[in-house]
């Protein structure tokens, strides 16, 4: 058994081949300081509060901010409804004001974010952060209504999963660390790189 994208470590699985969501949480902090350099107060929304890879990611981005006068003071939950994650943005509006970022922690949330500060006639006044490559998110970071995303390459996760797969059913284990953890980088793309990301995602898809 080898796994990608949500690892099961207390299995018998031979090897993990995916992303650090540490990693990826500490990129968002990136984007977001390099965005807001006076600084400013995040709110994060996410599908599952409860699951590892939003916990990492959250916790990644909370490293990423200590120290500066950048905070995220909170990360709201959906259960996976894009209705509610859209209103749960439209309530934050409402309800936190001084709120300067927004973050979408899972694929849905940016686009959702966008909708909601499109609707309410402030796309551009809040600094949003995204992750993955839904079609919206890239088509704000285009527009420059979303400073940036943070990007998996599940293509690679996937071709190094099957030469690893089957070297290792020939006998190779060489490929194989120690602790069984294949990490795949996870990239930020902003507005310099998006025309080229959006091409090689269309060819490699073969859309």
């Amino acid at each position: 058994l080898f796994t990608t994208d949500s690892d099961a470590p207390q299995t018998k699985r031979i090897a993990y081949i995916g992303s650090s969501n540490i990693d990826a949480g500490k990129q968002a902090a990136e984007i977001a300081k390099k965005a807001m350099p006076d600084g400013g107060k995040c709110l994060g929304f996410v599908g599952l509060l409860g699951a590892d890879n939003a916990k990492e990611r959250i916790e990644g981005m909370k490293e990423g901010l200590a120290g500066t006068k950048i905070e995220l003071i909170d990360v709201r939950g959906d259960d996976i409804d894009q209705a509610r994650a859209k209103k749960n943005v439209e309530d934050a509006l409402v309800a936190s004001p001084d709120v300067t970022c927004m973050v979408g922690f899972y694929s849905y949330n940016t686009p959702r974010i966008y909708e909601a500060l499109r609707d309410a006639g402030k796309l551009g006044q809040i600094t949003v952060v995204g992750f993955d490559d839904d079609p919206i998110t890239l088509g704000g970071v285009k527009e420059g209504t979303v400073a940036a995303t943070v990007v998996q390459q599940p293509f690679e996760w996937a071709y190094q999963g099957m030469k690893l797969m089957a070297a290792y059913l020939e006998g190779d284990k060489s490929g194989i660390p120690e602790n069984g953890l294949i990490i795949i980088p996870t990239k930020i793309i902003g507005k310099d790189d998006v025309d080229a990301y959006a091409a090689n995602l269309k060819a490699m898809s073969g859309n």
